[in-house]
């Protein structure tokens, strides 16, 4: 019995410090979590570049020049200010065919979240320096894109 009472003595010592470590951890580790920051950049790296190119130029490793359509140059300012994120976020969500684009563009609704897909659309604003310029005119889209109708 005197083994018992040593035993029990010693959960009774140790188990406040066990209580308060266990709600301590949860709620640490609910908070990082919760505060978690997307690294875009990384997040474009693993699936992006492979078509676009480490720095979005579209000249990844899987861009060659017998492509009946290239990977989007995400610097080219002079377009990417003509989408807007709505638009950006439309396309990585659900693909090249979701906006009549090349079907070889991936639909990632299904692999990202929608916080990793408005960061890299984020990102897709870095890389071009520019923003949405509103509304342009069918002239200015076709000079930016000829395809364009």
């Amino acid at each position: 019995m005197s083994r018992f009472l040593r035993y029990l003595s010693a959960v009774l010592v140790l188990l406040p410090v066990f209580l308060s470590i266990t709600p301590l951890s949860a709620a640490t580790a609910e908070s990082a979590a919760s505060e978690k920051e997307i690294d875009a950049k990384a997040l474009y790296r693993h699936w992006c570049s492979q078509c676009h190119g480490l720095e979005g130029r579209g000249d990844g490793v899987n861009s060659t020049p017998d492509m009946s359509i290239n990977p989007r140059d995400h610097t080219d300012a002079s377009f990417m200010s003509t989408r807007s994120d709505e638009q950006f976020e439309d396309v990585i969500r659900g693909g090249g065919t979701r906006v009549a684009k090349s079907p070889l563009m991936p639909p990632w609704g299904a692999t990202l979240t929608d916080e990793e897909i408005k960061a890299l659309v984020g990102y897709l604003r870095e890389l071009c320096n520019c923003e949405y310029e509103g509304i342009v005119s069918h002239k200015r889209l076709r000079s930016v894109d000829p395809g364009f109708k």
